[in-house]
């Protein structure tokens, strides 16, 4: 009875290996239009050995159907799988910019799957680049919008840029006289929006405003 119980378990491990290793190929009958008339399967553990048993099978239907025009003229053919269409990148750029003067030292750019891992991708190596100078705090990496996803070089991006202006407070309205007090504002926005101007305009509104209220004849000058 043992014996028996060890050849049934071998028998069914065996029968388990074959059929995982087991190939399978699909021809088709097309006709002369493209139109798949029939289609017929066949199993191997050689892959070309299924494809001509299945090519076999498709002959002979075809040899048994051939009083039809249609069936006659048509063509016997291994079905391939077509492969799935390679997936459309995303991409991210990133700049690297001085905050002393909105200037963009260095853009970097990366594809991703997704937009966020494009993102992800393209602000570390801002970062990595941001740390090596040598006061990696006067920089910033910032994200450029309006770019395109995909492959391919598509509409360039617009960059968003950061700006500073400085007005100094004069005792007195003296040229040349005490600086009281230095202002400077920033502002963010697409190159090209008049983000300088933005800047100076709140720069000189936060200087006037303290002129205003201190007693003297204070003036405001834009640092250049």
């Amino acid at each position: 009875m043992k014996k028996f119980l060890v050849a049934a378990a071998l028998f069914v491990t065996s029968m388990a290996t074959q059929s995982a290793m087991a190939q399978d190929c699909t021809a088709e009958l097309v006709a002369r239009n493209g139109r798949v008339l029939d289609t017929f399967f066949a199993y191997d553990y050689n892959y070309n050995q299924a494809c001509r048993e299945a090519l076999s099978r498709c002959h002979f239907e075809q040899n048994r159907r051939s009083y039809d025009r249609v069936v006659r003229n048509a063509s016997c053919q291994v079905a391939y799988t077509r492969p799935d269409p390679r997936p459309r990148k995303e991409t991210c750029s990133f700049n690297l910019v001085n905050t002393n003067n909105g200037r963009i030292v260095d853009t970097f750019t990366a594809q991703g799957n997704t937009q966020m891992r494009a993102c992800e991708k393209a602000d570390n190596k801002c970062f990595d680049a941001r740390y090596e100078k040598n006061n990696p705090w006067k920089f910033t990496c910032e994200k450029i919008r309006g770019g395109r996803p995909g492959p391919g070089p598509g509409p360039r991006p617009t960059p968003i840029v950061t700006k500073f202006c400085s007005f100094d407070r004069i005792a007195n309205g003296r040229f040349g006289g005490r600086v009281v007090q230095t202002y400077t504002s920033s502002a963010r926005g697409p190159r090209g929006t008049g983000v300088q101007a933005r800047a100076c305009s709140e720069a000189r509104t936060k200087c006037a405003r303290d002129a205003r209220i201190s007693g003297r004849r204070d003036t405001c000058m834009k640092r250049f």
